[in-house]
């Protein structure tokens, strides 16, 4: 008889085949994951007589989460829906709405994405003497973020870091901030998967779960943090069918705490494992392929996989050296037209970067040449203010505790109720031990408010209530359409704004998201609703259908594909981004992964590229080529310069420090001038980009050199030492 494993290739199906007991997959880039992880779902429920409702996968985005559930539904048709299928945070709501109330939480909390975060941290920051100017309340909410993931308390940071100046500081705000959340019912996104995992030390709890999900998948398992390492292994810990696939090799979130011994300690934690290794990729050229093994094989951490493919050799990689930024992006363009005559569309070309401010030159240059782009990872649409004033009012109706988002809405439109009106509010709501919104509606026992804002309180209040109430019993479409109207919204952002055309197709969009949502959830919530909202991603929205040229992080490129890719500054300390990293084998080791990723991205086409100066910060500075390039094995590189550029390389990158090239080159009446000076620096004992060490100041990298000294950076600031004194201090 004919398996539904046929379909398979010789890997992929060993591993559909290994059902019972743990099972690591290590699935390199294009390997076909997302076909074996669906085709093995497939075979559990139609030839192995597997109960869908007994089977849990979980990933890291929705994208990856509906693209799954879509494929295993075709295969196996009805039974599909009954696997539960999801992000992990969406599988921690799941418990959590059920079983919130044992943590003293209740069912309607809100979830507070990063932005709601800074606004509850800044009035307690406001409070606070702070002497550090760079401790804004994003940094502060970055570290609370991943100290709390990382299980660690206010006290617990307090001592752990009792020689950093700032330590009082963020842990009073940690504490305050805590205490915040919980007056208002809601929780971060680190709170999902913290209480997830609470809950699951509860006995009872856990034997209910463990008993339904008897087989557990998880996909992108080296990003993995310790929360959702500890979560997994609770509910595996029972029946051990347990399978993890993922790419050490793609590990790139370990600033977001996602931790690689996971993946690589899988055998140590389950000693009876199997391992599977999909090595043939369905994805990239063979060129491009050998490329991203020749950068990769240097880190220690990989688990020596050999990406292979049946497809063509294809083009040599493009490595280009632009004069600077500006010049770099008229390259990228010209290659776009270029391709775009030979028969490609916009939306086959991604640019990608290291950080998102190296967009900007690529906005205006696209702009400038009127080719439509997108940019994906900036400002997400779920993020616009007029967009966030309608989910607050949304999150207030289904959580009236709610009082961060009472706090954003209580004068959206303008109800001219003052700052000092607020604060008698919350301060009657404190001392009678009752919420910011009952405090509102108590607002006739409140002293010292005009009539007038009585009203207008009361009106506003009204609106709730009866929005809450609609809320019950009518679908969430329905209820949006009555907030708009009992708001006058629409009116309020023609009123005071000028692209208030926009605003309101963009308000007209979020009506689409809902009404979309309830073609497919049957008898959507406004709960779920919002849940869903929460959820939502950076690369969720990426159409393929329309013209675009794609801008993004490589970090957003992650699980995505392009057929042609440009990678953008690759310099060092732009690609690996910083001295620091260069000189930290760990995190040089994660920036490599990053490169292995942004290689493997391209199906057919890759073009790299470097600028000889960059501004950064506001400064011209000298930038030498990233150390990935010369670990990409040089015969699968076809390089691009031109006369300047060349000019520029045989001076040898020898003499002039960083932001005084250009000027220092105009200064040379003729070639022969530039050729003495290019002779007379041969016998220089030092190189830009030259690692070097210094008794006191330890590990740099030489920045600039002339006739007087040597201009090196250390982690700690850039120094200047007397080339005559360089020989006693830096060692090379």
């Amino acid at each position: 008889m004919r398996s539904i494993l046929d379909e398979l290739n010789e890997q992929q199906r060993k591993a559909g085949e290994k059902i019972e007991g743990p099972l690591l997959i290590l699935a390199g880039a294009g390997s076909g994951k997302t076909r074996t992880i669906t085709y093995r779902i497939a075979h559990m429920i139609l030839e192995r007589g597997i109960s869908p409702y007994s089977i849990l996968a979980v990933t890291f985005t929705n994208k990856a989460a509906k693209e799954m559930k879509e494929r295993v539904e075709n295969l196996v048709g009805e039974d599909g829906r009954k696997v539960l299928l999801s992000t992990f945070h969406s599988f921690g709501l799941k418990l959590l709405r059920i079983y919130c109330s044992k943590i003293g939480y209740n069912p309607n909390f809100t979830i507070y994405d990063t932005d709601d975060q800074k606004r509850i941290i800044k009035p307690i920051m406001k409070k606070l003497v702070i002497k550090d100017k760079d401790l804004t309340e994003g940094k502060v909410a970055s570290i609370i973020s991943k100290v709390k993931e990382d299980g660690i308390s206010p006290d617990d940071y307090l001592s752990q870091n009792r020689y950093d100046g700032n330590a009082v500081v963020i842990a009073e705000v940690y504490k305050k901030y805590e205490q915040e959340l919980r007056a208002n019912n809601g929780m971060d996104f680190a709170d999902i998967l913290i209480n997830t995992n609470k809950l699951l030390e509860n006995q009872e709890i856990l034997e209910k779960v463990q008993e339904k999900f008897k087989y557990i998948m998880v996909d992108e398992y080296q990003d993995t943090n310790n929360i959702q390492y500890q979560i997994i292994n609770k509910i595996a810990q029972k029946y051990k069918n347990i399978c993890v696939v993922g790419d050490e090799n793609q590990s790139i979130y370990g600033f977001r705490g996602a931790n690689i011994k996971n993946i690589l300690d899988f055998e140590k934690d389950y000693k009876e494992a199997t391992v599977i290794k999909l090595e043939e990729n369905y994805r990239s050229t063979k060129v491009i392929l050998e490329a991203a093994n020749s950068v990769i094989k240097n880190n220690k951490s990989s688990k020596e996989k050999n990406l292979w493919t049946r497809k063509a050799t294809g083009n040599r990689i493009v490595l280009n050296h632009s004069d600077d930024g500006r010049q770099e992006v008229n390259f990228v363009i010209n290659e776009i037209k270029k391709l775009k005559k030979d028969g490609k569309r916009y939306n086959d070309f991604t640019i990608l970067y290291r950080t998102n401010s190296q967009s900007r030159l690529f906005e205006e240059g696209l702009l400038r040449e009127n080719i439509p782009y997108k940019i994906f990872g900036g400002m997400q649409f779920y993020q616009r203010a007029e967009i966030k004033d309608i989910i607050g009012y949304l999150s207030v109706i289904n959580n009236q505790m709610d009082g961060i988002n009472l706090d954003r809405i209580i004068n959206v439109p303008k109800r001219k109720i003052g700052d000092k009106t607020v604060e008698k509010i919350k301060n009657y709501s404190e001392e009678n031990n009752i919420t910011y919104y009952e405090g509102l509606k108590s607002i006739e026992n409140i002293e010292g408010i005009g009539k007038t804002t009585v009203e207008k309180i009361k009106e506003f209040t009204k609106i709730i209530d009866t929005l809450t109430e609609e809320s019950q019993e009518l679908p969430v479409s329905e209820v949006f359409n009555s907030l708009l109207e009992m708001i006058n919204y629409k009116g309020y952002l023609e009123g005071n704004y000028e692209d208030y055309e926009s605003r309101i197709e963009n308000i007209e969009e979020l009506k689409t998201s809902i009404v979309e949502l309830e073609k497919i959830v049957d008898n959507l919530s406004l709960r779920e609703y919002l849940e869903n909202v929460s959820l939502v991603s950076a690369t969720d929205d990426l159409d393929e259908e329309k013209e675009y040229v794609k801008l993004m992080t490589i970090h957003n490129s992650k699980g995505l594909e392009f057929p042609v890719v440009f990678l953008v500054g690759m310099e060092d300390e732009v690609f690996p981004n910083t001295l620091k990293v260069i000189l930290d084998e760990k995190e040089l080791e994660e920036e490599r992964r990053v490169c292995y990723v942004a290689i493997t991205r391209a199906e057919e086409r890759l073009f790299i590229s470097w600028a000889g100066f960059r501004y950064i910060y506001g400064k011209e500075s000298f930038r030498t080529p990233s150390r990935f390039i010369n670990e990409i094995s040089q015969d699968l590189l076809e390089k691009v310069e031109n006369e300047k550029q060349i000019r520029e390389e045989n001076i040898g990158n020898r003499i002039y420090e960083r932001g005084n090239i250009k000027k220092s080159l105009n200064t040379f009446e003729s070639t022969k001038d530039l050729k003495q000076t290019i002779e007379n620096m041969k016998n220089f004992p030092y190189n830009i980009g030259d690692k070097v060490t210094h008794i006191k100041f330890g590990l740099g990298k030489v920045i600039g050199v002339n006739e007087k000294k040597v201009r090196v950076q250390f982690v700690d600031g850039e120094k200047d030492i007397a080339l005559i004194l360089a020989s006693k201090f830096l060692k090379k």
